[in-house]
């Protein structure tokens, strides 16, 4: 009597393909909920320092006249805020910007690919590349819905 033991070639072929054709559809949709996720940790900080920001105005009458985030932990640690986020969900440093007055900030996320541009804003965009840019406590653009999908939602930004 003859006993077989393990797989054929052909049993071996047929589940790698349907291992293959599963991984196929499911690492796109991984790969998109890992940065929605990202994203949403990005905005939920961005919130919770312009909240910071406008309890440090209420109190001075000016928002920090500081360049770096680091500089601006400095000014509103521990009193507005316990512990400042200093990188976004990407772990790329935000960037800060008050004018000389300390009237208005802009505060930035450089998105997934981590460089700031300068290009016009979106104000509702499906690139998650694009930055995310709150300025005076409104995001005046950020990233929404599936990557790669056409910019046909041109609604106006949510307050905070």
């Amino acid at each position: 009597m003859r006993h077989t033991r393990g797989f054929s070639l052909l049993e071996v072929l047929i589940v790698v393909t349907i291992v293959s054709a599963i991984a196929t559809i499911a690492i796109p949709g991984l790969l998109n909920a890992m940065h929605r996720g990202r994203q949403g940790a990005t905005i939920a900080d961005m919130r919770t320092i312009a909240t910071a920001l406008e309890r440090y105005a209420v109190d001075n009458q000016s928002y920090p006249a500081v360049e770096e985030v680091q500089e601006l932990a400095g000014e509103l640690e521990p009193e507005y805020i316990k512990e400042l986020p200093l990188v976004d969900g990407w772990s790329h440093p935000y960037a800060y910007e008050a004018d000389q007055r300390g009237t208005t900030y802009t505060l930035r996320s450089p998105g997934k690919d981590g460089e700031l541009q300068n290009a016009e804003l979106i104000p509702i965009t499906h690139d998650f590349a694009a930055d995310i840019v709150c300025v005076d406590g409104v995001f005046v653009q950020r990233p929404v819905g599936r990557q790669g999908e056409e910019d046909d939602d041109t609604e106006p930004s949510e307050p905070l």
